[in-house]
């Protein structure tokens, strides 16, 4: 009898483990290269503890490419060059796009919405 259970187990132990796994949060790709700090902004971005894509990390991208996955009540610092970028990220069907104009020294926040509603920004000088 007890080892007619190992199986489900295993299986469904293995099954768990394979989907944590698929969603792991945090760096995923390089941001841009800072060359300068004088010349970087400090950008944050955040997620609250909104239940909406509960089980989701949103993906986001810089210029097209993949640098985080953000999940609930996660949030990531990091400096960026001075310049121009294009921060888009999804999260299930939903696509949310902005173009956000990065100064030297100032210090931005984006908060990262499941419905695309609040991805704006703050910054400072």
């Amino acid at each position: 009898m007890i080892r007619i259970f190992a199986l489900p187990r295993a299986l469904v132990a293995s099954l768990l483990a394979a989907g944590l796994g698929g969603c792991a949060t945090g760096e995923i790709g390089p941001t841009p290269q800072v060359s300068s700090p004088m010349n970087a902004g400090d950008v944050t971005i955040f997620r609250d503890g909104s239940w909406v894509g509960l089980w989701a990390p949103i993906v986001l991208r810089i210029d097209a490419r993949k640098v985080l996955k953000v999940g609930r009540n996660e949030t990531y610092t990091f400096p960026l060059p001075a310049g121009e970028y294009v921060f888009d990220y999804s999260i299930g069907f939903n696509e949310c796009r902005r173009v956000a104009q990065i100064y030297p020294q100032g210090r931005y926040r984006f908060r990262l919405a499941p419905n695309c509603a609040g991805f704006n920004w703050g910054w400072g000088y």
